[in-house]
Parts: structure tokens; sequence; C-alpha cells
């Protein structure tokens, strides 16, 4: 395997390498017994073994997602996280780690792998092997997911977003600038600005279906729809505004930024400089605070005078 570079590249998309997947086998079911039994959904049947794995895994770098399989149902296990010529020990259950950072789950792998003791056992690490391969294009990461990830490198203080423009749509607006056709009910623009940078990006997103919203007679339930629109047309330009951002990871523990300037669609950033990297300094993460609401409403009350 390569030696993995001072500097890492990091993106706001979904993780998808098998360098940050790690595989975790000899997990002992008695962590998990009673409170599977208890579960009522497949997304919390191992609720206490995937936040002591998390717990574990952390400690190396900020950890994308946790998956708990019994190996005894192996038809649990997703596409996306299938592995290869592997022997499953139908006495205890596997799991995938998967990290945003190569260098992270390198090192998580090299010091749990054989050391590390879970329920009395010692946990088995590798790298993910997927039968498909990568995807051409990354999908953004989730809104939630993008605010762990901007606290975990620039800080809680490190950075803020705010909606600089929302657009009810008619039909006049019936194409974007690739010449797709749009169908939304709103076009809200998300501008995200990273301390200490020169520039901003902004990010644009779509929400609801004109058609569906126009066809329902139900005041109350249009009155939902147009709110769920609107909110769906800005988790979208913020998740968009994210996606134009690369982080620089440094073995000594700095960061830097750089901007994407690939064709992303509907993504506007004329005013960035050339030289797009800074130094940042590190805060622990909190938890986040939003007030977009607010935003909406005052844009929305500007646009009505």
């Amino acid at each position: 395997m390569a030696d993995i570079p001072s500097v890492e590249l990091i993106e706001f998309v979904r993780p998808y390498s098998n360098e940050v997947n790690l595989y975790v086998t000899s997990i002992s079911k008695r962590l998990d017994k009673e409170t599977a039994q208890r579960a009522s959904t497949v997304f919390s049947r191992f609720p206490k073994l995937q936040v002591k794995l998390l717990e574990i895994f952390s400690e190396f770098g900020l950890v994308y997602e946790v998956q708990v399989i019994d190996s005894s149902d192996y038809s649990e296990a997703s596409e996306d996280s299938s592995v290869s010529n592997v022997n499953f020990n139908c006495s205890s259950m596997y799991a995938f780690v998967k990290f945003y950072s190569r260098r992270a789950a390198s090192r998580a792998k090299g010091r749990i792998s054989g050391r590390r003791l879970l329920a009395g056992q010692l946990l088995k690490v590798q790298f993910a092997q997927r039968r498909k391969g990568p995807e051409n294009v990354q999908p953004p990461l989730y809104m939630a997911k993008c605010s762990e990830l901007a606290n975990y490198y620039f800080g809680f203080n490190g950075w803020t977003t705010r909606i600089v423009q929302i657009d009810r749509l008619t039909d006049q607006h019936n194409c974007d600038k690739q010449g797709k056709a749009i169908t939304a009910m709103f076009r809200c623009v998300v501008r995200l600005e990273i301390k200490g940078c020169d520039f901003y990006c902004d990010g644009s997103g779509y929400g609801g279906d004109r058609d569906v919203i126009h066809q329902e007679k139900d005041p109350t339930k249009k009155i939902q729809l147009l709110g769920y629109a609107k909110k769906l047309a800005h988790r979208h330009a913020f998740e968009n505004a994210f996606r134009r951002v690369i982080i620089l990871s440094l073995d000594n523990g700095k960061v830097g930024v750089e901007i994407n300037q690939k064709d992303i669609p509907e993504l506007g950033s004329d005013d960035l400089k050339e030289n797009g990297i800074i130094n940042v300094n590190y805060f622990d993460e909190e938890p986040l605070s939003d007030s977009d609401e607010e935003q909406v409403a005052e844009l929305e009350a500007d646009g009505a005078n």
C-alpha cells in the first residue's frame, strides 16, 4: 500500500473509497443481546454496540457512519458495504466503520486490530473490499453531516452560512443554466463563509413540485407542502455550497481550504481568489445552532415590500 501523503484532501461528499471503509470482525453478540430484543426498528437494532464502536474508532478521527450486521443474517449487508472472500463467524457480528479521512482509517486499523478488546474479544480490522466499483459522481453530504465535518475541521465558530436569496418560481422559470427543465416551486441560494478566507461559496438548490402543489385543493395541506418545499430548497442549497469546499488536512494537525473549481451545476463563486488556501484553527466540536427559519422570514418580508 502506498504511503499516505502528508497532505490529504477531504471533500464534502459521501465517502465511498475502500481506503476509508474498515471491516471489523470478531464482535461478540453478548454486548447487544438484550438491547437487540427490545429494539423496534432495523436502524436501532444494535444501538449499544454502534455507540461503543463509534467511541472506540472516533479516537482516531471523525467517523462518517457505523453499520453493525449480524453475521448469521448476511442479507442485512448493503451492496455498498459488501466484501469478498470473507469467512463469516456465525457466533459473532461484524461491522463497517467508515471515516472521512484515509489517514484516520489507516491509523485506526493499525492500533485497534488484534489489540483492542470488546466484550472479551479482540477486534479484527481490515480494509473493506467492494464488489461494485466507485460511483462516477459522489453525491454531496447531507446537511447534518456537512455541519459535523465543518465543525470538526474548522471549529464551531470557524464557518457561517446564510440565506442570500429565496425565490418562488413560476412557469416562466422552466430551465436552469444547464438547460434542464425546472418544475420546482422554490429556488434558494445559501452563502458559505469560512473564517479567515477572502472568498465565499454560493450554493443553490430547488425544492417542491409546482404541479403537485398547484393541484392540492386542501389549503392546510397546501401550506404544509409549501413549507416543506422551502426547507428542501434550503437544504439542497446548503449541501451544494459545501460541495465546493476541499479540506486540506496536514500531518501536523493544521488544516487548509481550497475551492473546487470543477463544473458543479447551479453553483456560483465569482469572487474567488486564485490563492484559496489558508490555515485555520482547530476547535472542539460543539452543537450546531441554526437560525435559518428567521432568515427565510426576513427575506420574504423584504421581498413583499
